[in-house]
């Protein structure tokens, strides 16, 4: 588990012990932004201000600026083949990983791309079996395939229309004051200047089993894209979400996307939106990372709560929330 004061390691099946990794034993920042797992089943860590770490099997190795990270925030970390790729506020890197040596890493950046990368400040990745990679960035979302680059806006149809979100974003922005994402602007619609409505600002991404990708933009709902036909489809509280502001996305073992937003958790079953909050039993209406597990249950983490929902393997719907 990531969290602002370190990371957590929590034995399910044993004895439910913690273990903690920050700045003072293992880690160089307590400030946690991404985790992902590799075929050796060992952790890398992707920090805030404080690199990347992973643990080797023996030892915690860290890696930063000085080694050849663009930057030391590392918003997401995915695995391809061989390859390791990080997201970061300076960019993109990758490199050939490997969990007993530090890496070799190479970048690909606004500048070095030719623009192909559409922006630096880099939030998610996604990467599909043919090895075609997407980018979540600040100012849409980008994507690299055998030598050729596309991007995708709010002018290519990237979330909802502002008239179609307005008023139910204004409602909650007091809640995001002083946030990154709330402070930035927004130059690719230069008429809208408003915190509440970033549409090409994406905060989350999910390519699913039908290799369709998932987008969560801040504000502007959820959108769908086709990776083929390369065609856009936006949802929003009209269309049944609980809020329009899209921080999580996960894909269960029934291949439903359940959806963390800012004003609670949604399940999307291809029709429907079915939607969870304090009055189902969680603890927080920020839901801010998911993770679908082995035994059909999703872990969800909210502000200051981690929660667990048994899923029924046999539905694929929810049995209870602890």
């Amino acid at each position: 588990m990531g969290t602002s004061n370190g990371l957590l390691r929590y034995d399910t099946q044993g004895q439910e012990e913690i273990e903690v990794y920050d700045n003072t034993n293992k880690l160089l920042s307590n400030g946690i932004f991404s985790i992902a797992i590799d075929k050796k089943n060992l952790p890398w860590v992707g920090t805030y201000g404080g690199g990347l770490s992973h643990f080797n099997g023996s030892n915690w190795e860290n890696q930063n600026t000085p080694d050849g990270l663009n930057d030391a925030f590392i918003y997401d970390i995915q695995f391809e083949k061989e390859n390791i790729w990080l997201a970061t506020w300076s960019g993109v890197n990758f490199s050939k990983w490997d969990s007993n040596q530090k890496s070799s890493w190479k970048t690909l950046t606004v500048e070095n791309s030719n623009g192909g990368l559409i922006d630096d400040w880099v939030y998610a990745l996604d990467i599909e079996k043919s090895g075609r990679v997407w980018f979540g960035t600040e100012s849409g979302v980008s994507t690299y395939y055998k030598g050729e680059w596309k991007s995708f806006n709010h002018t290519n149809g990237l979330g909802a229309s502002y008239e179609k979100v307005k008023q139910n974003n204004k409602a909650i922005m007091p809640l995001f004051q002083g946030q990154h994402h709330a402070t930035q602007a927004s130059p690719a619609i230069p008429n809208i200047q408003t915190a509440d409505y970033k549409p090409n600002y994406i905060v989350s991404m999910h390519l699913d089993k039908q290799n369709r990708l998932w987008i969560g933009t801040w504000g502007g709902g959820l959108s769908l894209l086709d990776t083929k036909s390369f065609t856009l489809r936006n949802f929003t509280t009209q269309e049944g979400l609980p809020g329009n502001f899209i921080l999580a996305l996960e894909e269960d073992h029934a291949g439903k996307l359940w959806i963390g937003t800012n004003n609670g958790l949604s399940l999307f079953d291809g029709k429907t939106f079915q939607n969870f909050s304090r009055i189902n039993g969680l603890e927080s209406k920020f839901i801010f990372s998911l993770e679908s597990a082995k035994d059909h249950s999703l872990w969800i983490g909210g502000h200051k709560t981690l929660t667990r929902i048994i899923i029924d393997p046999t539905t694929g719907y929810p049995l209870n929330i602890q």
